[in-house]
């Protein structure tokens, strides 16, 4: 994703709901559409993390001005 975001390993948006931070990244970012969305939803794979607590209300989630959110893409792997 860091690619997708001109090499950032973290961006500055305004806070509020979920929903309008996330669009808020993607406004200044649109590579990373392909990579969190599909159908106008998180995808599947994509885990969010609002100051460390994952989120439990998706999109309606809201965001302090103050907080860090983290996109986690899901992991393979394992034995």
């Amino acid at each position: 994703m860091q690619n997708a975001a001109d090499g950032h390993a973290s961006v500055e948006v305004p806070g509020g709901q979920l929903s309008s931070v996330i669009e808020a990244l993607l406004q200044e970012h649109p590579s990373l559409r392909s990579m969190l969305m599909v159908e106008g939803s998180i995808r599947s794979d994509i885990s969010i993390a609002i100051n460390s607590a994952m989120t439990d209300n998706g999109l309606l989630e809201q965001v302090p001005e103050d907080a860090e959110v983290h996109l986690v893409p899901a992991l393979g792997g394992g034995a």
